[in-house]
């Protein structure tokens, strides 16, 4: 492991740890002491709450003192982790490389535990977290040692649970007057402010820092919000974030903007700077400017600060670029600047540089995937890969094969930013800002500007101070998607464009006419969608909506469907018309089924099912129910699958639907055996089996046999297993199903070495890799060349053909551990045999070629 100390090390000063401690927390000592008992009692503890409710304020106030003890905090950031992610991190944090350098990180459950055991330190698990991620994690990995699991929602029951809610009045006051700087005592100004925000912390100590560095009074700050339509029923987090950004120079919301581009958040100095083109001391001291104001948060990463947007402040300055139309061409930006981020110091050998920004590496080659770019992950993979032995060295093994499947492969697909700002209605929000036009400037004017304004700028915090008040009230172009957007102009700017728009006006009279070309397809749609939005039709915005949607499903744009869809679901949920809603939910939670969304479709399928109960529509309550199954099946909640499939065959049945009750018996099956109950998985397919061959559905035909080859195996019933596997390949060979005959090929393989038929299994292995290298499936070549090889080398007269294969599959994936592992077993092997006498067969051709001699004989 590294000779430094990795970011995500314990910490075991109150400086050290990845999130910024509160000077002193206001009103919560009931909550810290509830906390503090059952954390020293080794008990995991949920604290959950709105965002910008001051979650991460008193966990950061907990993990300070725990730094002082022998084990330190152990703080990981959580953005729907996977239970591999957070093993490999922590084997990072304590340099374990048995744990870092491992392919399967779930193998190293038992490693992990002994570590943090070792260790006993306070865990903090802080963003959203799936449950079962959660409690298992929890359960396997932190036994008997203190975790704080911080989470907007409440994901368990199972532990001690606090739920923080907003501050009491007087607690609000006190925090507001310390971060403002005021005296103590009754001010009806301030408690009229206080009220407009809700006593929520984080929107208190913004508004306050606005007053101490605007240095204006209270009841002026008051007025000020008065000014935003809506703002007594918005979310106060947005209408004090909305105050904020106006009060800011074009230089610092240049900045901001900037850092709100990035995929997560978050960057290091130089990286914005890269970004930008500015100089890095500049943005140093924009980013000061930033903090002072509480809207960025700074740590240290490698000895170099490094920037973190809250994530509702991430979420406004996305939705105001989305807004403006700009937020796509700066990602893409963004992109441009990682991969010549990366590039630079995998040349310098800098692996603190590296290391530094692998988590936006992996953010930005997660969104590029679902651009369906695959470019970008793969120059990734190159260049990390070029950096001398960084991936190895700083533990970043299961990072790189993660990239390398991105490079390769489809993705795991999420609404590729945000949706709505939680407690909005779109059309509340639309109406913010009715009287401002909308920007229009491009991504280059945008650099340009905040560029020259940060070269002339030199950040003094009296000139600041000294800032004209009457900018404050300038309504600068400041919301999150939902709102109506304008420029970055202060009045005085305003009129030079009016008096440059009256210069012109003879110009224009003399210039050619160029006409634009009409609008097609979903920019067309988009256009009318506009200026429904404008009218507030709310019915014909939800049609739109709908046609966008189905336009994005056909064009295969899944993420963007899902946002699509996810708008229209708020239409209706506002008109009230619930037998459209229930559509819109019918096809959310398909896509995200089909992108493999699984947790937000579940909550989507769960509200369709009651919905179409409710309404009597049985046909779409059957499909809702088998999409909440497949959910729950992605999920590994194999029970709940089992209950929701069992629910739609009860209504197929009594319906008469023998189509839908054929798929559902398929599906029903597969959820039985991943329960561990493969005789009445074989039951259910067999009832499957009959009908699709009622229906003559070869292709179900197959997969059904194929599954019951499957619980036949799990019986440890090869012969049974084999003929069922035999007859799936027959049926997928006359249906030119290639995928489910290489699936049965494979099967067949393993039921072969179980059943002691040698020869056969090497056979179907070999006819497996045929199909895997003619459709590129790297993945699956590697795998089948793997159970292959080990296969072969069991004979002595064998080990140049495993030889030739496993070079071919270096190939591929050369950082694969088994193949190298295998590698170097054969050559020590061949070496022994060599010296022995013992005869190797020939080898003839290529590895392609020996699949594809084998396969012949299928065809033959």
């Amino acid at each position: 492991m590294p000779d430094s100390t990795h970011h995500e090390a314990p910490a075991y000063e109150a400086a050290s740890l990845p999130v910024m401690v509160p000077p002193r927390l206001v009103g919560r000592d009931a909550a810290i002491s509830k906390i503090y008992s059952q954390l020293r009692a080794n008990q995991p503890v949920l604290i959950y709450g709105e965002p910008g409710i001051g979650k991460t304020a008193i966990a950061a106030t907990m993990a300070a003192a725990y730094t002082e003890e022998p084990g330190g905090v152990l703080w990981l950031n959580t953005s729907d982790s996977t239970m591999d992610e957070l093993l490999v991190r922590i084997g990072r944090a304590y340099g374990v490389r048995e744990i870092t350098n491992t392919e399967n990180p779930t193998s190293m459950v038992g490693a992990v535990a002994n570590t943090l055991t070792r260790n006993k330190p306070l865990v903090v698990l802080d963003g959203s977290l799936g449950e079962q991620v959660a409690t298992t994690f929890v359960e396997r990995c932190v036994v008997n040692l203190p975790v704080l699991v911080v989470c907007p929602t409440q994901i368990t029951e199972e532990w001690p649970t606090i739920h923080i809610e907003a501050l009491e009045p007087a607690s609000a006051a006190t925090l507001f007057k310390q971060t403002a700087g005021l005296p103590e005592g009754p001010d009806p100004d301030v408690d009229r402010v206080l009220q407009t925000l809700r006593y929520v912390p984080y929107a208190t100590v913004i508004a306050a820092s606005i007053i101490r560095t605007a240095k204006i009074a209270p009841a002026q700050y008051a007025n000020m919000l008065t000014q935003i339509p809506g703002y007594d029923s918005a979310d106060p987090v947005l209408v004090a974030l909305t105050t904020a950004f106006r009060s800011l120079n074009s230089a610092l919301q240049g900045v901001i903007l900037m850092l709100g581009a990035t995929l997560s958040g978050e960057a290091s100095s130089e990286f914005l700077s890269m970004l930008t083109g500015a100089p890095q001391d500049k943005i140093e001291q924009a980013l000061t400017l930033l903090q002072q104001q509480h809207l960025v948060e700074r740590t240290e990463r490698y000895g170099q600060p490094y920037y973190h947007l809250h994530p509702t402040t991430h979420t406004f300055t996305q939705g105001w670029l989305r807004g403006s139309r700009r937020l796509a061409d700066l990602q893409t930006k963004v992109r441009d600047t990682a991969l010549a981020y990366a590039s630079k110091h995998s040349n310098n050998r800098d692996y603190d540089r590296l290391a530094a920004e692998m988590d936006s590496f992996l953010a930005i080659a997660r969104w590029a995937a679902e651009q369906d770019d695959r470019d970008t992950p793969r120059k990734l993979v190159v260049t990390l890969s070029g950096a001398g032995d960084f991936v190895n060295e700083r533990g970043y093994v299961y990072e790189l094969l993660q990239l390398n499947r991105l490079a390769s492969s489809s993705t795991t697909a999420f609404p590729a930013y945000p949706l709505d700002m939680p407690g909005q209605s779109p059309g509340m929000m639309r109406n913010m800002f009715d009287e401002e036009e909308e920007a229009e400037e491009d991504v280059d004017e945008l650099e340009e500007e905040f560029e020259d304004d940060l070269e002339d700028e030199d950040f003094d915090e009296e000139d600041e101070d000294d800032e004209d008040e009457e900018s404050l009230h300038t309504p600068a172009a400041v919301a999150p998607e939902d709102m109506d957007y304008s420029t970055l102009t202060d009045e005085d700017e305003d009129e030079d464009l009016l008096d440059e728009d009256e210069d012109d006006e003879d110009e224009e009279e003399s210039e050619e006419i160029i006409l634009e070309p009409p609008l097609e397809g979903v920019a067309a749609l988009k256009a009318q969608l506009a200026q429904a939005r404008q009218q507030s039709d709310l019915r014909l915005q939800g049609e739109l909506l709908k046609e966008i949607g189905t336009t994005q499903v056909q064009d295969e744009m899944l993420n963007e469907a899902i946002a699509t869809y996810g708008e229209a679901m708020t239409v209706y949920d506002e008109l009230g018309e619930e037998e459209e809603l229930l559509e819109t939910l019918d096809t959310l939670s398909m896509l995200m089924v089909k992108t493999e969304n699984a947790q937000a479709a579940v909550l989507h399928a769960m509200r369709g099912v009651q919905l179409a109960e409710k309404l009597g529509d049985n046909d779409t309550r059957l499909h809702m129910l088998i999409t909440l199954a497949d959910a729950r099946e992605q999920l590994g909640e194999t029970s709940g699958a089992e209950k929701a499939y069992g629910q739609a065959l009860e209504i197929a049945r009594n319906t008469g639907d023998s189509q839908n009750e054929a798929i559902i018996l398929y599906k029903l099956g597969y959820a039985q055996l991943d329960n561990s109950d493969a005789e009445a998985a074989s039951s259910t397919w067999e009832q499957a089996l009959k009908l699709f061959k009622e229906q003559g559905k070869r292709g179900y035909e197959a997969r059904v046999m194929g599954g019951l080859g499957s619980a036949y195996a799990d019986m440890e019933r090869w012969s049974e297993a084999i003929n069922f596997y035999t007859s799936a390949l027959h049926i997928a060979r006359e249906v030119k199903d290639k995928d489910e005959e290489a699936l049965q090929l494979n099967n067949l393989g393993y039921a072969n070495v179980q059943s002691g038929q040698l020869g056969q299994a090497v056979l179907r292995y070999r006819q497996a890799l045929h199909l895997a290298y003619t459709s590129d499936k790297r993945d699956n070549a590697v795998s089948t060349i793997v159970d292959l090889v080990r296969l072969l080398i069991r004979s002595p007269r064998y080990l140049t053909i495993a030889q030739l294969l496993v070079e071919s599959a270096l190939e591929m994936e050369p950082l694969d551990r088994d193949v190298n592992s295998l590698k170097e077993r054969i050559a020590s092997e061949l070496q022994v045999q060599t010296a022995g006498g013992i005869e190797q067969k020939p080898v003839n051709g290529t590895a392609q070629d020996y699949a594809a001699n084998a396969y012949q004989l299928l065809e033959n």
